[in-house]
């Protein structure tokens, strides 16, 4: 989410490497911050939060906004606190996009319409604020950042089905993974089988001594984490 970031990059890896193999560079004018991507049916959509705009790519480069009707909402207006998380929907051609705070709040937006179906929040028990979400057999996962929960919803009725915390790995009692820092860091959110996938922006701190100690962790680069996803989740 560097704002003089136009690039999206793919990126290959096994257990024991990385490798950048191709990247797009979008054909805007304007300063991005993109802070959320999907990928559905070979088109890429992504949430720019300082323009507050919704853009998609078939990977040329070549995007297009797509300007939702919001009605009384105006996601200009709300700065710092916007666009945080997306998720897709592929076979309903549906798209969730997540406001991130002040007040956080859903809305499914029809992408054949372009209208807003539904919009909602869940019980703000352990956190006040979402940040990325997918999407996944009828299921919406959120990451609840300042509570280190990713949660998972039934977006239809907006029951919470579920909770897991990574609590003890990235705010443990004994220090954090970066420090100082007195919020949430996780951004980004990738479901697979048999894992979950959490990405941390460190806004450039460098590691604890906790994370040190414990991970072996070093330097002030942000980090990717793996997780075993538990069974039903």
């Amino acid at each position: 989410d560097e704002l003089t970031d136009k690039y999206l990059y793919q990126i290959r890896f096994n257990r024991t490497k990385w490798q950048l193999t191709d990247s797009i560079t979008l054909d805007l004018n304007e300063v991005l911050d993109l802070e959320a991507i999907d990928y559905c049916n070979e088109i890429i959509y992504f949430l720019s939060e300082s323009s507050s705009r919704l853009l998609k790519t078939n990977g040329s480069g070549t995007t297009e906004y797509i300007v939702i009707d919001f009605s009384e909402e105006d996601p200009s207006t709300w700065g710092n606190a916007g666009w945080e998380g997306l998720a897709a929907d592929c076979e309903n051609n549906i798209l969730y996009l997540v406001k991130e705070r002040q007040p956080r709040k859903i809305f499914r937006v029809n992408l054949s319409t372009r209208q807003v179906e539904d919009k909602f929040n869940i019980p703000e028990n352990e956190s006040n604020d979402f940040s990325d979400a997918k999407f996944e057999n009828g299921f919406l996962y959120l990451i609840e950042r300042n509570g280190n929960f990713i949660t998972k919803v039934n977006p239809k009725s907006h029951e919470v089905i579920e909770k897991v915390s990574y609590r003890e790995t990235c705010s443990h009692v004994q220090g954090k993974l970066f420090e100082p820092y007195a919020y949430g860091m996780a951004e980004g959110l990738l479901l697979t089988l048999n894992e979950i996938w959490l990405t941390l922006d460190n806004n450039h701190l460098n590691v604890s001594d906790y994370a040190l100690k414990q991970y072996g962790m070093n330097g002030n680069s942000p980090v990717i984490l793996k997780f075993k996803r538990p069974n039903g989740f």
